[in-house]
Parts: C-alpha cells; sequence; structure tokens
C-alpha cells in the first residue's frame, strides 16, 4: 500500500498509509487532517485508479497544491513526488518505509551543544 510522509519545515510529521481515496484537510471528516490556516477544510484527495495510477487532486482549495512551485489541478503520483498543500509538504511513496526512515535523523551543528534536523 502507497504512503505519504508528512513534511513541515524539513522534519517528518507523520508517515500516513494510504487508502484507495484519501481526503487531506483541516475538517474533522479528512483521513489526514491538518490544522493550519492555510490547508482548506477539505483540500486534496489522493485516489488510486483502477489500473493502479495514484492520482492528487485539488478539490477547489484556497491555496492550491503545489508541485515543483505550479499550482497544478490534478497530477499522476509517482514514488518520491513531493507536493505542498498551504505551509505544509508531503512526499508520495509507493512501499511503506522501513522503521528506520520513519525517525528523525539528527545532525550536530559547528556550534559546540547545538543539533538540528534535516
Amino acid at each position: 500500500m502507497a504512503y505519504l510522509k508528512h513534511l513541515y519545515n524539513g522534519s517528518i510529521v507523520s508517515v500516513y498509509e494510504l487508502g484507495d481515496s484519501t481526503l487531506i484537510g483541516r475538517h474533522a471528516d479528512c483521513n489526514i487532517r491538518v490544522e493550519d490556516a492555510t490547508v482548506s477544510s477539505h483540500h486534496a484527495r489522493i485516489e488510486k485508479s483502477n489500473d493502479g495510477v495514484w492520482r492528487l487532486i485539488d478539490l477547489g482549495s484556497t491555496n492550491g497544491v503545489f508541485v515543483n512551485g505550479k499550482n497544478v489541478a490534478e497530477i499522476d503520483l509517482e514514488s518520491g513526488k513531493e507536493f505542498t498543500l498551504g505551509t505544509h509538504a508531503f512526499e508520495f511513496h509507493i512501499e511503506m518505509p522501513s522503521q528506520l526512515d520513519q525517525t528523525l535523523k539528527i545532525k550536530k551543528s559547528w556550534i559546540p551543544g547545538v543539533y538540528y534536523t534535516e
């Protein structure tokens, strides 16, 4: 089954397993709920077609769906494809990540005692 990595400021917030139709937005009835004013109540949907192609569809959101900096109404998704809804980024993948991929990677900065995530 396919999944989404939810990214915020470059860090993984969550990993979601996708159903055949997954609704993303602020409303409580969304499968993936994003509590952010830049995301519409029912912002976008990811659907799997009968031929196995995954598709991202903007549901008429206020701030749009962006892929590579361009606003898109619909787009086919392949593994590794990133898109943004409001200020949140998502990365689509066909296979579930290993446990290691689901953890944040912490790096040491050149400043003593200061660490950051990538």
